[in-house]
């Protein structure tokens, strides 16, 4: 015996089952059923679309995430690239520099970059180069300190304000000459006739030495001892106009 709850069941099979031949038949119009069931696939589309839209931003996001961090990594590789493109471009400026100057022995000068660390001063020419110890290094007609020391690929370089042993003669634009050295932290010309007209502001120039190209400048004058009418002589500080720490190329003579 079929229970209530099943004969409802076949009650409602069997009514479903006559509208559609009624409408088969051409009997009964049900498109306001089409209608509804079309609604609600309009309905269950848009859920879907706006459950789908988040997924869909976030996918965007992760690409354009990656795209980004692949356009940092080559923006660092060309800066990069171009940090060493303006190295390059001011050693060429400097040396075309050098080169240009028609004063130039050019079978006597060697060109070469500074290397600079822990407070040494280096330069990146040694033996094999041919420089040897108490060869000059310059910087645009400056004398800035010797050769010290060489090694097989560099070479030591004793700036003129720690030049303590070997003074060099020079001599200002005025005539006046003296004796040049450095204590540790500044140039000091000395041995000076206390007779002499000597000024702040003057120019100091190489004389000719032993070793040592005549009229190379080495810096101004500027503090000048008190004078002492004890002393036969009177001091001066040098302050060079170019700094070997600051400078692309120098020359080796």
């Amino acid at each position: 015996m079929l229970n209530e709850k099943n004969k409802h069941y076949i009650v409602a099979f069997c009514l479903i089952l006559l509208l559609f031949f009624l409408q088969f038949l051409g009997l009964l119009n049900l498109s306001w059923f089409s209608n509804l069931a079309n609604q609600l696939k309009a309905q269950n589309f848009a859920v879907l679309s706006q459950l789908n839209n988040p997924l869909q931003r976030l996918t965007l996001m992760w690409n354009l995430t990656a795209n980004l961090e692949d356009l940092q990594y080559r923006y660092s590789e060309a800066a990069v690239a171009f940090s060493k493109v303006e190295a390059l471009e001011k050693e060429n400026q400097e040396l075309r520099r050098i080169l240009e100057n028609s004063d130039r022995s050019y079978n006597q000068v060697t060109v070469a970059a500074p290397i600079i660390s822990f407070a040494q001063t280096f330069i990146a020419v040694g033996a094999k180069d041919g420089i040897k110890p108490g060869s000059a290094v310059l910087y645009k007609g400056t004398l800035l300190g010797l050769v010290d020391s060489v090694e097989e690929k560099q070479s030591l370089v004793t700036l003129l304000n720690k030049l303590h042993g070997n003074s060099i003669l020079v001599k200002t634009n005025k005539g006046v000459k003296g004796l040049l050295a450095g204590n540790g932290r500044e140039i000091i010309l000395s041995e000076v006739s206390i007779n002499e007209p000597l000024e702040v502001g003057d120019l100091v120039f190489t004389a000719a030495s032993l070793g040592i190209e005549d009229g190379l400048l080495i810096g101004r004058i500027t503090h000048i001892s008190a004078e002492n009418q004890a002393l036969a002589t009177k001091t001066a500080v040098v302050e060079q106009l170019v700094n070997f720490y600051e400078v692309g190329l120098v020359e080796i003579k």
